[in-house]
C-alpha cells in the first residue's frame, strides 16, 4: 500500500462527521371548517440516523414572541400521534421518512396567521433543533356558524312587530269607544237642557188651559 493512500485512510478516520438539520413546509395552505393539514419535511444529514424526535407547531412571527399550538416527540418506529394543543385545537401526526404531516382542528377565522414547523433532534446526539419558514395558514369563517344567532334576532324582530301592531289596534278601539261615548254623554247634556227650559217656561206667559 502506498504512503500517500495510507495516509488518506488514516485521515479519514479523524475526519469530522457534520450534523445537519434542514426543515421545509409550505408557503400557504387554506383550512376548511376549521380544519387544515400542514406538511413539514425535514432532512437530516449525519453518521446516524435519527431515532427519537419532537416536532412542535407554533404560531406567530417567527422571533416575536410566537406561540407552542401543540408539541409531541415520536421515535422512527412510530407511525402517528394525537396530542391537544391551546383552547380546542387539536393535532393529529401520520409519520414517515423525513416528513411529519400535521392535521389541525378546531381552528376559527382568527386563527389565520403564520405557523412554523420546528423539528428537534433528540436522539442520539449531537442534540439539533431547526424551524422551517412559516406557512400561512388561512382559516376561513363558516358561514353556517352564525345562523341559529341570526335565525334569532329575526325571530325576535317579527314578534316585537306583532306586539307592536296589536297595541296599535287596541288603542284605536279604545279611542274610538272614548269617543263614542263622549258624543252619546254630550247629547244627553244637550237634551236635557232643552227639556228643562221648557218645563220651566210653561206658565210665564200667562197661557191657560183652554176649556
Amino acid at each position: 500500500m502506498s504512503l500517500s493512500l495510507l495516509t488518506f485512510l488514516c485521515l479519514g478516520l479523524y475526519l469530522p462527521v457534520w450534523n445537519a438539520l434542514r426543515v421545509t413546509q409550505p408557503y400557504r395552505v387554506v383550512g376548511f371548517r376549521g380544519e387544515v393539514e400542514l406538511f413539514c419535511s425535514y432532512h437530516h444529514t449525519g453518521r446516524h440516523e435519527p431515532e427519537e424526535l419532537r416536532v412542535t407547531l407554533y404560531r406567530g412571527v417567527y422571533g416575536e414572541g410566537k406561540q407552542e399550538v401543540c408539541t409531541s416527540s415520536f421515535t422512527h418506529n412510530q407511525t402517528s400521534f394525537q396530542v391537544e394543543g391551546e383552547r380546542e385545537v387539536g393535532c393529529r401526526g401520520q409519520l414517515g421518512p423525513g416528513r411529519v404531516n400535521l392535521t389541525i382542528s378546531g381552528l376559527r377565522g382568527n386563527d389565520t396567521d403564520l405557523y412554523y414547523c420546528g423539528i428537534e433532534v433528540l436522539y442520539p446526539a449531537p442534540y439539533l433543533r431547526v424551524f422551517g419558514n412559516g406557512t400561512l395558514l388561512y382559516i376561513p369563517e363558516e358561514p353556517g356558524c352564525s345562523l341559529p344567532e341570526a335565525q334569532g334576532t329575526s325571530d325576535m324582530g317579527e314578534t316585537s312587530v306583532r306586539l307592536a301592531l296589536v297595541a296599535a289596534n287596541i288603542l284605536i278601539v279604545i279611542s274610538v269607544v272614548t269617543f263614542l261615548l263622549y258624543q252619546v254623554l254630550q247629547r244627553k247634556r244637550r237634551f236635557g237642557g232643552i227639556t228643562q227650559m221648557i218645563s220651566q217656561n210653561d206658565g210665564r206667559f200667562g197661557y191657560g188651559n183652554f176649556q
